[in-house]
């Protein structure tokens, strides 16, 4: 899978939020950092909110989730889909992944996720 890819988890976890990659897959295919969108609540991190029509996946106002930030590899991504447990959907635009990633230094992610997307340039973390 690839930088900014979208899917959906189809193997028991929660499967109607929709699941980004935001690192830089050619960098590092064994951990990829992935986050998830949520239907916008007060109590839910405002660090990056989009509006409906950002991307088709977004009907109303959503937030970036990056508290449920996670690494995972890239085969056991490609296995889950190969298995039918994960279903790609539309690829973030160009912008729109830049913009996800720029807010996530902001955000209430984890040090190993924030250290890998700093280690690939991608924020300004030490």
């Amino acid at each position: 899978m690839n930088s900014g890819d979208t899917f959906l988890f189809k193997d028991g976890r929660e499967d109607d939020h929709l699941w980004l990659i935001i690192s830089d897959t050619g960098q590092d295919p064994e951990r990829l950092v992935i986050v998830r969108f949520l239907t916008w609540q007060s109590q839910y991190d405002q660090a990056c909110v989009l509006q409906g029509g950002e991307h088709p996946f977004v009907k109303h106002a959503t937030c970036v989730d990056y508290f449920a930030a996670s690494l995972e590899s890239n085969a056991t991504l490609e296995q889950l889909r190969a298995d039918g447990h994960l279903k790609v959907r539309i690829p973030l635009s160009a912008e729109l992944l830049g913009r996800i990633r720029a807010c996530a230094i902001n955000g209430d992610i984890s040090t190993k996720c924030i250290a890998l997307l700093g280690d690939q340039k991608l924020v300004d973390y030490p």
